[in-house]
Formats: C-alpha cells, sequence, structure tokens
C-alpha cells in the first residue's frame, strides 16, 4: 500500500541484512514505529522470535496483526464466501445503491458536488457521511461500510479483512499519494477522481488477502496502539528493537486519518470530520514528538536512554541528512555513543515520500541516503 517511509526497499537494500544478523541470537523483535507494518511482516516470516509491532496509530496495528498474529495460512474462499460476498450483497440491498451508482465516473464538478449532496445522509454509514463524495464515490462509500458491518467475528480473519478493507481504501481514495486532503473537482483533478472512484474496493481487498494468504509468522506475536518511548521502558535485555522514527515535521495522522477511521470503526457512528481534508478534530489525531522540530532531539534522545536503561540491542534507520523534524541521522549516532551504545553505521540508498506527489506533476518519492545504525549496549 502507498505509505510515507515505507522500508520494503532497504529491506532488500542493507537492511533486512542487519535485522537478520541480529535477530537469531534476540528473544524477540520488537518494531517500535511499525507503520505500514512491512519490518514486522519481514521478521515475523524469518524468525523463530516473535514480533512485537508498535506504533501510535491503530491502522497500523490492524495490518500487522494481518501476518505476525497468525501462524497458519488463511483460507481465502472462506474470505470470499463469509464476508467478501455477504457485504457485497448488503451494500447492493441499500436504497442509495441505485442512485450512488450514477456518480462512479462522475464527468464535471456538478456531479461531484451532487455526489457529496448524496452522502450528506448520516444515517446510511459512518464511512459514507466522512467521507462519501470526496475521498471515494457514494458506491465505493457503501462498500467500505457494509465490509466494517459484515467483518467475520472471530480472530485472525477478522483483523485480516480489516487490514484488507485498509489497503483497498488507500488505493482507491481519490487523493494525491496519501489520504492528506480529497482532489477538488477542478478540470485538471477530474480524470484522477474519474479513475480512482471507478475502482471496486473488493477487488483491491481480495487482491490484498491473495497476496499474504500464504504468509504468517513462525511464532505467534503481538501488535499494539502504544508511545514508542513508553512501550521501550517495559521491553528487556533480550529484545532486538527496530526503531524507524518519523523524518517529516508534519504528523503522520494527517495523512492517513482515512485509514485510522477504518480501523477503528465497526459499522457504528461516522466520525466528525470537517474541512478540505476531510480531518477529525485535532484533539483526535495522535501526535508524536519525534514529528516536532522542537521536541524531536529530545523525543530520541529520551528514547535513546530507555533502551540503555533495559541494555538491549537497537537497529535504527534515518536519513543521514537533516530532515524537517529538525534530525538527521548523523546526529542520532553521536547521540547514541553519548548514551554509551557502541553504534556502528551504514550509508545506503534510500527512497522517500514527498508527501503528495503523484509521479505526474511531482516525483511521489526521491533517492536519499540512509543511515543503518546497529547499536549494542555497553559501548
Amino acid at each position: 500500500m502507498k505509505y510515507m517511509g515505507s522500508k520494503r526497499y532497504m529491506l532488500q537494500n542493507g537492511f533486512g541484512s542487519a535485522i537478520s544478523a541480529a535477530a537469531p541470537d534476540c528473544e524477540r523483535v520488537v518494531d517500535l514505529f511499525s507503520g505500514s507494518a512491512v519490518v514486522s511482516w519481514y521478521a515475523a516470516e524469518r524468525f523463530v522470535a516473535p514480533v512485537l509491532a508498535v506504533d501510535l496509530q491503530s491502522y497500523s496495528a490492524v495490518l500487522a496483526r494481518a501476518v505476525i498474529a497468525r501462524t497458519r495460512s488463511l483460507d481465502l474462499e472462506k474470505i470470499q464466501e463469509e464476508w467478501i460476498e455477504p457485504a457485497q450483497r448488503s451494500a447492493r440491498s441499500m436504497a442509495e445503491w441505485v442512485p450512488a451508482g450514477k456518480f462512479d465516473s462522475p464527468k464535471s464538478k456538478t456531479a461531484v458536488r451532487h455526489a457529496r449532496r448524496l452522502c450528506g445522509r448520516e444515517d446510511v454509514g459512518p464511512i459514507w457521511s466522512a467521507y462519501g463524495g470526496h475521498y471515494f464515490s457514494p458506491r465505493q462509500a457503501l462498500l467500505i461500510d457494509h465490509g466494517l458491518v459484515k467483518l467475520p467475528a472471530r480472530e485472525p480473519y477478522r483483523s485480516s479483512c480489516r487490514a484488507a478493507l485498509i489497503a483497498a481504501a488507500a488505493y482507491c481514495a481519490a487523493s494525491p499519494g496519501h489520504t492528506a486532503q480529497p482532489f477538488q473537482p477542478t478540470d485538471s483533478a477530474l480524470p484522477y477522481i474519474r479513475e480512482n472512484w471507478a475502482r471496486d474496493p473488493f477487488v483491491y481487498a481480495r487482491s490484498w488477502i491473495e497476496l499474504i494468504v500464504d504468509r504468517h509468522a513462525r511464532s505467534k506475536g503481538t501488535a499494539k496502539v502504544g508511545e514508542a518511548i513508553e512501550v521501550a521502558k517495559g521491553l528487556s535485555a533480550g529484545d532486538l528493537v527496530i526503531v524507524d522514527p518519523p523524518y517529516s515535521a508534519v504528523q503522520y495522522s494527517r495523512f492517513y486519518h482515512v485509514l485510522e477511521a477504518i480501523a477503528s470503526l465497526g459499522g457504528g457512528e461516522a466520525p466528525k470530520v470537517s474541512g478540505v481534508g476531510r480531518y477529525p478534530p485535532l484533539e483526535l489525531r495522535p501526535s508524536s514528538d519525534f514529528s516536532k522540530k522542537g521536541s524531536s532531539r529530545d523525543a530520541i534522545g529520551g528514547l535513546l536512554d530507555a533502551l540503555a536503561e533495559v541494555g538491549c540491542r537497537a537497529i535504527i534507520t534515518f536519513p543521514k541528512g537533516r530532515c524537517s523534524n529538525g534530525l538527521s541521522g548523523t546526529q542520532i549516532a553521536q547521540l547514541a555513543r553519548r548514551k554509551d551504545f557502541e553504534v556502528t553505521t551504514k550509508s545506503v540508498r534510500g527512497r522517500f515520500s514527498t508527501l503528495g506527489g503523484n509521479g505526474t506533476i511531482r516525483d511521489a518519492r526521491h533517492d536519499s541516503r540512509e543511515l543503518i545504525m546497529t547499536l549494542a549496549p555497553g559501548g
């Protein structure tokens, strides 16, 4: 799925080798900023040690659980028969299904405005009323709402199907790169709205499940929502801690609030949203000190203190040069040495998000130099 700061590329470029060198001797792998969960999945599939995935946002925990919390394959046909088909039937039975179909491929600004007006009713579904006519077409919103209502009751299917719905929403959302703001119905953006609104969420959800159906952990792991420093204080010397903190001064919750809603909702009351970006109130959005220029240095210092106190090993990745939150990989390596860690570093090529580029007007990602820092206690 589309994700800011994904480490998928780096896992094949030195990062995976660093984890593989350290993981066989650890009792547990802890992914403290799990994000899209790609690192958690990587470790869970390869090593006997269980994985603990941690992030400030709920959608990350759901994505992680889809693989790390089970040790067997999923039954794809069971998902099709017991989740996808019932959800589709339920959505199509709604009185709004037929009028919603008029907006699958809007040809004008007026059509988009009418779609938003149709989704103005608050008694149809939470995604319908919060995001229908904005990020999603009315029919897409109905399908996602009913996908939530019909989620399997038991794990691991419940988390895996919810994760598939999150991934599908990321691919279907009519927004540039992330879900920070939906495309507005301008002449230049209408083709992108048409393209995205024409996508069937359950086609993408099934495709995503097909990719992970046989992927699972060697040992059952766990995922939780939590703050990195507080979680670090409760770790032990046998843990290998993966640290991939934010590099942007912009809070990640701004970019993934739609996915967070899907991770948290059960088909009940709609999230309270407003503005062009359809954001929830600021106080309801997770906020990280690691993303604030005025507090990022203290935050990384506090995390290093906590890791040093418990005596565990860590692998930290961060762009080598200074980022918008005021930190650089070089600076983090210096701080770690001051905390009495023995630090080895490797510089590799990475790819970072441009926060909204779509590959047409502005590149979606830029090359960067990333530091992979391996920390051992008692240096």
